[in-house]
């Protein structure tokens, strides 16, 4: 970034050195005199004598003297055959003329002094001078004109006066704008940004190379579409100017212009053609072609107006884009110094258009080329274009650990405040980029603690964890076993008055199947007390199995049940254990034997029923009456049922009534 602001400075005090020596190589030498020293001169009185006299040291300045002492005078006047002393071509001098030849300094080998009226010169006569130093002679004359605008004329002072000067500043301008391009491509952060000044600086240069061309051809149809080639380039350069604007707000991925920008475009493209078909209706430039000064005398028509208009609207728009982008910026004092340049571009196209000598005699595309590179040179100064001259700056000084290399593999770039390490606490990341690729480093000398502590605390968790889960066990052990411990002292609490009835009965040795029938009943007693704990219902083919089993057995004890179900729907536990209950009860009071009221073989009717509302066990026999067992009763008003027993006269009816719905019956 340093080299390329030495190279600009540098480049720019040449251009600037080169203007202000411009006056000083027109070799001006003494100021003009008021008499005519006519020993410097070769003098030619008779065309048929041809004496040949060699002058002395021959340069321009005696030439020069002579002419600046005339005009001075008012005695010479540029491009008039009326005076009496004409300055021309030999070809171009009329019959009957005396031809008078400097001495010394010629302003060219073929042309000399005529004049129409006799001349009284002291000194020998001569047809022609005769030169000796010929490559002198053509080097000298090389700079006719520009001795003769400066020295004489007093005329292009601060502008190129011949073509050596017009070739050389164009070089110059050309360096400058290239270096300046390459220097804002290298420093734009942005790739609309880059594209955008890349467009400007070739615009810049071929506008400069449609000038150099203009100048080295004849005057005709093909330099004039040459000049009017221009306006190509000063419509175009506000148009990049536009969509660099436009762009320095916007994503890598959305450098096109946008859709809007297609009307200036159309609009350039239409003044473009008004241009260069001035010659069918000389509404942008006022020619008579038949003048042969037609390049110089010309004037401007609305249409020259309304394309110039068009160039500074789309101008303008871009700046006001450019500020109102550039609101945030930290600079922004620095503003002042592009409007500062707009200012002075208006006021110098004005003077242009009144052709003020001092502007009409510079080259208005160098001046307006130079003029464009300030502005966006100081628009960035300004930070109105984002450029990234200090990105080298903050890279250096970044906390970071980066470097970018490129395609090569080659340092480009890197952060000299933390070089790159490599050890277990630095992570090292790379990542491709446009032209190279990026590493950096990020320092996990903290995380690397946090996972040690990390680990350190699921060690102390992990042991912790396994006292817990031994501690646990051994709780879940003991809750286990209390609760085992409370579950069977609860079954033992709902069953001890069968087992000792069972006891009693097999201490007084009563009736095999009167014990098989208590056994079953304890048997399926147990089991609905232990599937109480792991569900809340009991299907309905399930609790007839365990009915038609007690039935077999009371068979066994001389009781024949008859048992029928309609039950399809399961039915919750606490009332199929108050079902089986019941159940047993009857079938227990209706066999026959020692303690039961039936005869030597009884018979009962069990049935299982649903409807209306509730679900019924019904059981008829032969007997008395029915004894209930302790605290049954108790059970079924606590299960919401009712149990009702009816007198039949020689027998006994027994009805178990349940609501139907809910999880009783699913």
């Amino acid at each position: 970034m340093k080299l390329s602001k030495r190279l600009l400075a540098l480049l720019l005090g040449l251009v600037l050195a080169f203007g202000l020596a411009l006056p000083a190589l027109a070799e001006e030498g003494d100021p003009p005199e008021s008499t005519i020293n006519w020993d410097d001169f070769y003098i030619i009185s008779k065309p048929q004598d041809r004496t040949i006299r060699k002058g002395e040291s021959f340069t321009l300045r005696g030439a020069a003297r002579l002419l600046a002492g005339l005009r001075a005078k008012g005695l010479f006047a540029l491009g008039s055959f009326d005076a009496p002393i004409v300055i021309c071509f030999d070809t171009q001098a009329p019959p009957g003329m005396e031809i008078i030849v400097p001495r010394e300094g010629t302003l060219t080998y073929v042309k000399g002094l005529l004049s129409n009226h006799p001349l009284d010169i002291e000194g020998d006569a001569g047809l022609a001078a005769t030169f000796t130093e010929y490559g002198r002679l053509n080097t000298v004359c090389r700079d006719a004109v520009r001795v003769l605008r400066r020295s004489v004329l007093r005329t292009r002072a601060l502008s190129t006066a011949d073509g050596r000067e017009d070739q050389l500043l164009v070089l110059l301008y050309i360096i400058l704008v290239t270096i300046w391009t390459a220097s804002v491509i290298r420093r734009a952060m942005q790739k609309g940004v880059r594209r955008a000044s890349l467009l400007m600086g070739v615009l810049l240069l071929g506008w400069s190379m449609a000038r150099l061309l203009k100048y080295q051809m004849p005057l005709g149809a093909f330099s004039r579409y040459f000049w009017y080639g221009y306006y190509l380039f000063l419509l175009a350069l506000p148009l990049a100017l536009l969509w660099l604007a436009w762009v320095i707000d916007r994503s890598e991925d959305k450098v096109t212009p946008p859709k809007w920008y297609a009307v200036p475009v159309a609009v350039s493209g239409a003044m473009l053609a008004l241009v260069f078909t001035n010659d069918r209706h000389n509404w942008v430039f006022r020619l008579d072609l038949s003048n042969p000064n037609w390049h110089s005398e010309y004037s401007y028509g609305p249409g020259y107006y309304l394309v110039m208009g068009v160039g500074v609207a789309m101008a303008l728009t871009a700046l006001v884009l450019l500020m109102v982008k550039s609101g945030r910026t930290p600079r922004k004092g620095r503003v002042i110094f592009p409007l500062a340049l707009c200012v002075l571009m208006t006021a110098y196209g004005v003077g242009f258009l009144l052709h003020v000598p001092f502007v009409w005699e510079s080259d208005v595309t160098m001046v307006y080329g130079l003029f464009a590179l300030l502005f966006l040179e100081t628009s960035i100064r300004a930070g109105m274009i984002p450029v990234n001259s200090k990105y080298k700056l903050l890279f250096t000084h970044s906390p970071l650990a980066m470097r970018i290399h490129d395609g090569a593999d080659d340092l480009v770039l890197s952060s000299a405040s933390n070089p790159l390490r490599r050890d277990g606490d630095t992570l090292l990341f790379t990542a491709p980029i446009a032209g190279g690729r990026v590493l950096w480093q990020e320092d996990i000398t903290a995380l690397n603690r946090l996972h040690r502590e990390v680990e350190e605390h699921t060690r102390r968790l992990e042991i912790a964890n396994a006292m817990l889960a031994e501690e646990e066990t051994i709780k879940r052990a003991v809750e286990e076993e209390k609760a085992r411990a409370q579950i069977l002292r609860q079954l033992e609490s709902e069953i001890a008055r069968h087992t000792a009835r069972l006891s009693g009965m097999i201490e007084s040795r009563e009736s095999a199947a009167r014990i098989a029938l208590l056994v079953c009943y304890i048997k399926r007693r147990c089991n609905l007390f232990f599937r109480d704990r792991e569900t809340q219902s009991l299907p309905a083919d399930e609790l007839a199995v365990y009915l038609d089993e007690l039935a077999e057995f009371a068979g066994y004890a001389g009781l024949r049940i008859v048992m029928s179900s309609q039950l399809q729907a399961p039915v919750v536990l606490r009332r199929a254990a108050l079902f089986y209950d019941v159940f047993y009860s009857a079938a227990d009071g209706a066999a026959p034997g020692a303690g039961g009221q039936g005869s030597e073989e009884s018979h009962m009717l069990a049935s299982l029923e649903c409807g209306g509302g509730t679900v019924v066990m019904r059981l008829q026999y032969a007997g008395e009456t029915f004894q209930a067992e302790h605290g049954l009763a108790e059970a079924v008003a606590a299960a919401d049922g009712v149990i009702e027993v009816k007198d039949l006269g020689d027998a006994v009816g027994i009805n178990l009534a349940f609501p139907e719905g809910g999880a009783a019956i699913g």
